[in-house]
């Protein structure tokens, strides 16, 4: 059961973080997004059938992608949990074949990185050394949230 919607606002900070961290282009991005933001209403209708959800036009939904004011997230370990938030509010019962396909493309933008963070620092990015707890399961970062990946060199900055 999914009860949570992501707003179009968080798939801004996604799309403009995955532009910054990932090596795909930005027409395919916004394809896998609009997707994964009609899996998620569509998870939600059906754990929720007596509200209306209005949709927007794939159109509509990637010219809100191109927001200036949403500025992408400031490491891979807030991508990282963004992603798996993301990947939480979709149930994959109740989706399309299309939704299927961008949800697998998630799935493997999460184990590169996963696979990219073990490689650069040596341990697994749910590690209690790195700042994943101290991120929050949401697309919209908090403005605390760390700069850094590592919590010894969050405790170390001056301005922690």
């Amino acid at each position: 059961m999914v009860n949570f919607l992501i707003s179009i606002r968080g798939y801004t900070h996604l799309y403009r973080s995955l532009l910054r961290f990932y090596d795909k282009p930005g027409g395919e991005i916004k394809e896998m997004l609009y997707h994964l933001n009609t899996a998620n209403l569509d998870s939600y209708r059906v754990s929720h059938p007596h509200l209306y959800i209005a949709e927007s036009t794939p159109a509509a939904f990637c010219n809100r992608l191109n927001d200036p004011y949403c500025r992408p997230y400031r490491t891979e370990v807030q991508l990282y949990k963004s992603l798996l938030t993301l990947k939480h509010g979709i149930d994959y019962k109740f989706i399309t074949a299309s939704q299927r396909e961008a949800l697998q493309a998630l799935n493997c933008i999460i184990s590169n990185i996963e696979y990219r963070f073990y490689k650069v620092y040596g341990m697994e990015i749910e590690d209690k050394r790195t700042v994943f707890s101290d991120c929050a399961y949401r697309l919209i970062p908090r403005e605390d949230e760390p700069s850094v990946c590592l919590m010894h060199d969050w405790i170390c900055l001056p301005s922690a």
